[in-house]
């Protein structure tokens, strides 16, 4: 049964309130706001290695996950006012919003709020719609390989610019892909290698060198190759062709194509640190590579999208435009797209963004409703480095309704005291 939050009929002495700078109560123990310096830094807090690229290796940090992702997606909404982001986790589809808690994993998450489903503007979002993703990719791996296939990973990228047009990059990059693939020599080594379909996934970054686009796919073949090198020769020299017609600059060989079998990819994506990869579970797979761009933490130098918002957040505002601008180019593009008829062979659901953004995977218990005035004074008094809308959830994991309820009554306080 839900419980009602409320400050009418609910009445704590001092002792029991939660400070207003410095935590609130949970059971015996003081629950803190992170500050700046905790929270990160939003970078994960130990480089394991630095490859001879000068490309880290890190060591995740997932208790920091969703508080990182509602700072950035409170960032978004600053930035991006008319997108649908502005109104996710904020906007109440019912007079009260829920807080649920999973029966199965113990966590908790709200109820009668919009959702954007955008995996471009919305770190809250992506996060879910990646982690879905890569479930269903996993199955079609797993199974492929239990057909007897092979799946291998390629990388396309090309040379760019600092002032390079992120939107004219991407228009010349989809030129290029299209004629690339419609190539007869294309048709002749896909045949050859008994190539059954590809999955291929959108991504980018910027550094010095201005916008970094680039594309990774999984292949999925009946040949179990052995000499590499020969199909990443095949496909590179076709590669820097689709450039040169697209005015694109020219790919090198070292960083143009990357080719990847299943058993290397793991040696491959490790150049990444990944906020999402949880310590303790199975190494990370080519197909979080493909369905985790939105998570990766960029190539030393350079920064992922939501790097950008890390950085606006902190004040700098050349990292806002820049964000703005990734969002206007990406803006109605698909972050991953199958080849025509591959999701059927393994039986997969066609579900977009949106709907896996909002698919409830397992049994939810309803914690308690937040009134309206509770609800604007969650988020009103939330500050672009501590977004109210975590701790909520974070006490109703770890405190219960009676820590939740605390903490709300001491927000509304304030925010009747300051309007």
């Amino acid at each position: 049964m839900s419980q009602s939050i409320s400050t009418k009929n609910q009445k704590h002495n001092n002792s029991q309130n939660a400070s207003e700078n410095s935590g609130v109560y949970l059971g015996s123990s003081l629950i803190h706001r992170p500050t700046p310096s905790a929270v990160a830094s939003r970078a994960p807090k130990k480089i394991t290695s630095v490859d001879s690229d000068g490309v880290a290796s890190v060591a995740p940090d997932a208790p920091e996950n969703r508080v990182i992702r509602y700072q950035r997606q409170s960032a978004s909404r600053r930035l991006l006012p008319k997108k649908r982001v502005s109104k996710c986790l904020r906007w109440k589809m019912a007079k009260n919003v829920k807080v649920l808690k999973s029966s199965e994993h113990k966590k908790c998450h709200y109820g009668d709020l919009m959702i954007c489903g955008s995996v471009w503007d919305c770190p809250v979002c992506a996060g879910k719609i990646s982690e879905r993703r890569r479930v269903e990719l996993t199955r079609a791996v797993e199974q492929h390989k239990e057909f007897g296939g092979s799946v291998y990973l390629i990388t396309f990228t090309y040379s760019h610019k600092k002032h390079d047009d992120l939107q004219e990059l991407l228009k010349k990059q989809s030129k290029a892909m299209i004629w690339f693939y419609q190539h007869r020599t294309y048709k002749e080594f896909a045949k050859r290698y008994e190539k059954q379909g590809r999955v291929r996934a959108l991504e980018v970054n910027h550094g010095a060198n201005g916008w970094h686009p680039h594309v990774h796919e999984l292949w999925f073949l009946d040949l179990h190759l052995q000499d590499l090198e020969t199909l990443k020769l095949e496909i590179f020299n076709l590669w820097v062709k689709a450039c040169a017609r697209f005015d694109l600059g020219t790919p090198s060989w070292d960083h143009g194509v990357d080719v990847r079998g299943g058993g290397d990819a793991a040696s491959y994506v490790s150049k990444f640190g990944l906020e999402d990869k949880k310590p303790g579970t199975k190494a990370w797979g080519i197909e979080d590579e493909i369905t985790k761009a939105s998570s990766k933490k960029a190539r030393l130098g350079s920064r992922s999208a939501f790097q950008l918002l890390d950085d606006y957040i902190d004040g700098d505002k050349q990292s806002g435009a820049l964000f703005s601008e990734y969002s206007k180019a990406f803006h109605g593009k698909r972050q991953l797209t199958w080849s025509r008829g591959l999701k059927a062979v393994f039986d997969l659901d066609t579900m977009t963004d949106e709907e896996l953004a909002t698919q409830q995977e397992d049994k939810a218990v309803i914690l308690a409703e937040i009134e309206p005035e509770q609800w604007k004074a969650i988020t009103r008094m939330s500050t672009p480095k501590m977004d109210n809308r975590v701790i909520v959830l974070t006490l109703a994991e770890n405190g219960g309704v009676e820590a939740m309820m605390r903490f709300i009554d001491d927000l509304v306080v304030r925010y009747k005291s300051t309007n």
